[in-house]
């Protein structure tokens, strides 16, 4: 259908053209439709209007209550995008918490309609197969939940899995970081930095030989990582809304090994919005008629 613009539905145009442009676009422009529907049939039914149109189509009352439905199905989807979107360091972490939560929200119910049902199911036949390939994926994003503070309790998995998941993460520690920290015990300093051997003390002399520790030889590496995991297992998370950097920042100390581990998972990003948000803020600063912008000049303004 052609219309011959007027200012309302020119208004109404930008307005649903800026909507579809945002993040979670599709869902923000379904709930303009339907809670401005009195306000787009004044305008469409305008005399002006109806002069140049003959048939001017509109929601009948079953299209506002599917839109309705369709919206409140969507708000999972929404709150999903909008987090990921407004995160400060939105982490790997959060993927498969997040899917977990919308597969959740879709479950059927007797009370769906027909064409509550049949969105809800294709939601989750799109989704059910996301991270599960190859399996070694949704192993990594398991460790990943259980290294962040927040959701390391891994609440959302089975018990099975949560060993497992634990168990995993331990395997890898050992693995990953057992021979830098053997390389670096076998790398004795030598020469002039060389310390003294420190006198031993009155006391070590005449008891030390009698009453030595029989846990006082080096502990076994892998030991220690599975201590360490325990230990941060068992410790008490954070709330939801708080920062997993900063957590690791200040237990770092505690948990060395755990920290080292947590700094290669929880840098990568979850989405790729941050990104993309600079390369539109640069499309937006660097136009045609802006093309002789210094590097300097573009740098502040796009990241100060």
């Amino acid at each position: 259908m052609c219309l011959r613009p007027s200012k309302i539905c020119y208004s109404c145009l930008l307005i649903s053209s800026y909507m579809m442009s945002q993040q979670g676009g599709t869902p923000l422009m379904i709930c303009w439709s339907v809670e401005q529907q009195t306000a787009i049939y004044s305008a469409l039914t305008d005399k002006t209007l109806k002069k140049n149109v003959r048939d001017i189509v509109t929601l009948s009352d079953d299209d506002v209550r599917v839109a309705e439905e369709v919206l409140q199905l969507l708000k999972p989807l929404k709150a999903v995008t909008t987090l990921l979107s407004t995160e400060t360091a939105p982490s790997v972490s959060m993927i498969l918490l997040l899917k977990t939560r919308i597969l959740q929200s879709m479950a059927p119910s007797e009370e769906d309609s027909t064409i509550t049902r049949d969105v809800k199911t294709a939601i989750r036949e799109d989704l059910k197969h996301r991270y599960t390939s190859p399996p070694a994926l949704q192993e990594y994003l398991h460790r990943a939940t259980a290294l962040d503070p927040r959701f390391k309790s891994l609440s959302h998995l089975h018990l099975a899995l949560r060993l497992k998941t634990y168990s995993d993460l331990t395997t890898e520690t050992v693995s990953s970081l057992g021979t830098a920290d053997c390389e670096e015990g076998q790398a004795a300093p030598t020469g002039a930095d060389t310390c003294p051997p420190q006198k031993k003390l009155a006391m070590a002399e005449l008891f030390g030989d009698t009453f030595v520790q029989k846990d006082m030889g080096s502990k076994a590496f892998a030991d220690t990582i599975k201590e360490e995991v325990a230990s941060y297992e068992a410790a008490s998370g954070i709330p939801v809304d708080g920062d997993p950097l900063t957590w690791w920042k200040s237990n770092e100390c505690k948990y060395p090994h755990l920290a080292i581990m947590a700094r290669h998972y929880l840098a990568v990003p979850a989405t790729s919005v941050p990104s993309e948000r600079v390369f539109s803020t640069a499309g937006d600063i660097v136009t045609a008629k802006r093309s002789t912008l210094s590097p300097e000049n573009v740098n502040i303004l796009i990241f100060f």
